[in-house]
């Protein structure tokens, strides 16, 4: 019991893991400056031979909207523009997004979501000092206040997130997925990840950014299509 009380007392709390990773990043108030974020590139799945040009837009309060072009297979895309949450894909048209679809969609446009909030957990727990994506990274359990649960692994050099598991709703249901951030850039005072991969045990995805720009959004880039707004009820 005493050395792994002794090992306990020796690693970060989650709050000052969480703390250092915000500051690192530049600060909630340096990303309160400004009102909406671009972030483009291409998204590769190599084992389905995808390449594909990849936007996403988000704007305060709280909207976003996805947008990947696969060139002949079509266009996918989902957004939330602070009422309805959306998506469209080729062959199976508009949808209206309710329940975990529609929450994961508007956590997506949540202007903050890269800082945190210990409101929002249930409960939070430095796990240990591991391996993570050939880096020493602290692990941390949290528990939100809607019951999901995910792991956080925050880089011990620098103080970044690294990486988050958790199981994603997706179409084809719950789907146990890490995602790894790395390739930092200076942007506009804050640090932004340029390269995500999104691992689920079946294929990698991975979405390299080339344009990371704040405050040039339109914000007609958030009205709902067409075709989803004829399935809006008056």
């Amino acid at each position: 019991v005493a050395p792994r009380a002794l090992r306990a007392q020796a690693l970060p709390s989650p709050k000052e893991l969480m703390d250092k990773n915000d500051a690192a990043l530049g600060g909630r108030a340096a990303m309160d400056k400004y009102t909406s974020f671009h972030q483009g590139g291409t998204m590769s799945v190599a084992a389905a031979g995808i390449n594909a040009q990849f936007d996403l837009y988000r704007a305060k309060p709280g909207r976003v909207l996805q947008k990947i072009v696969m060139g002949a297979m079509g266009e996918v895309s989902q957004g939330y523009d602070g009422k309805t949450a959306w998506a469209i894909q080729p062959g199976a048209g508009p949808v209206l997004l309710d329940g975990t679809m529609a929450e994961t969609i508007k956590s997506q446009g949540d202007f903050f979501g890269n800082f945190h909030d210990m409101a929002r957990y249930k409960s939070t727990e430095t796990v240990g000092l591991v391996d993570f994506d050939g880096r020493k990274c602290y692990q941390v359990k949290i528990v939100k206040l809607s019951g999901s649960e995910g792991t956080e692994y925050f880089d011990a050099a620098t103080g970044l997130i690294a990486g988050i598991q958790s199981l994603t709703d997706t179409p084809m249901g719950k789907v146990d997925q890490t995602v790894v951030f790395s390739d930092f850039r200076d942007v506009g005072g804050l640090k932004i990840p340029s390269k995500i991969q999104q691992k689920n045990g079946q294929f990698d995805v991975v979405i390299t950014f080339t344009t990371l720009e704040f405050d040039k959004v339109d914000p007609s880039v958030f009205d709902l299509p067409d075709a989803v707004k004829a399935l809006v009820k008056p």
